[in-house]
């Protein structure tokens, strides 16, 4: 036995451990610190690679218990024409309440990321496609019908609109790797775009009986 202090480590197999005495300053620290690492500044959805850590953690878990996820990838239709035309400080207000609009549609304990620009991604867990599609429409019309803020001096109460195309892979019909679903989805989000901009498409196949089911609460 031996009495652990400030900065002493320890091995466990093949893991390191480092045995920290903190204060509630030091823990509050500590949160911020990892926060800022592995979300989004602006938005306060997870960054890129902790969205891509999520889900390998998720595709583990999903085989182990066989139940299925589906992986959501967008992308802001025609971005370029808001930093454009309303500037740089609207572009980033928009991306800021897209963010909040894609959280307020989806369930406790799914999540969404901000991978940089005007790119999102998400997985909707204990969902088949047909399901994930029901999400994909909701958060698609919630950001049609959206007024966004516009950021100009003098004119408080302007705003505008812009639209989202979503793309959809599943787990595991399509791929039961995590980086494969990624790239799966934004091939059909690429889709949505060659198709017109402002829809949702899918990778794989859907029966038209599953556009009915609705996402169900998710299960622990």
């Amino acid at each position: 036995e031996e009495v652990l202090q400030h900065g002493d480590k320890i091995t466990i197999g093949e893991q390191i451990l480092r045995f920290d005495l903190l204060d509630e300053i030091d823990r509050e620290y500590q949160r911020l610190i990892h926060r800022l690492i592995s979300h989004d500044d602006l938005t306060g959805l997870l960054s890129g690679r902790s969205f891509f850590s999520e889900l390998r953690r998720e595709a583990e878990r999903s085989k182990m218990i066989n139940r299925p996820f589906c992986v959501l990838m967008m992308d802001i239709d025609h971005f370029k024409n808001v930093n454009d035309t309303y500037g740089h400080l609207t572009g980033s207000k928009t991306l800021e309440e897209i963010g909040d609009s894609i959280i307020r549609c989806l369930r406790t304990g799914d999540a969404a990321a901000r991978f940089g620009g005007e790119e999102f991604a998400a997985f909707l867990l204990d969902a088949e496609v047909g399901q994930a599609m029901v999400a994909a429409e909701r958060i698609r019309a919630e950001i049609e019908k959206r007024d966004f803020s516009v950021i100009r001096q003098g004119r408080p109460n302007e705003t505008h609109h812009v639209t989202i195309s979503v793309g959809i892979s599943a787990f595991p019909d399509d791929s039961s790797d995590p980086i494969e679903l990624v790239e799966m989805a934004d091939s059909a989000l690429y889709r949505a775009k060659r198709e017109g901009r402002n829809r949702v498409c899918i990778y794989g196949a859907v029966d038209a009986g599953d556009m009915d089911r609705q996402l169900k609460p998710r299960r622990d």
